[in-house]
């Protein structure tokens, strides 16, 4: 690589792999972020359906048992 405003050869190329491995970094934090908030969102507590909103058509269920003798 040649030298550009006076910095020699093997000092652009560690600045490259510098920038690489922070540009790498960055993309790791972000994905790691993301993936705890997709935990979060998936760990949290869902209603069924059954349990939520009037209750009237789901109070009664499993009350009834039919016994013929």
């Amino acid at each position: 690589m040649p030298s550009i405003n006076g910095v020699s050869s093997p000092a652009m190329d560690y600045a490259s792999e510098v920038y690489s491995a922070n540009l790498a970094k960055t993309a790791q934090e972000q994905q790691g972020q993301q993936n705890l908030e997709l935990l979060a969102e998936a760990a949290k507590n869902v209603t069924p359906a059954a349990s939520s909103g009037s209750h009237t058509t789901t109070d009664n269920l499993g009350q009834n048992i039919n016994i013929n003798v």
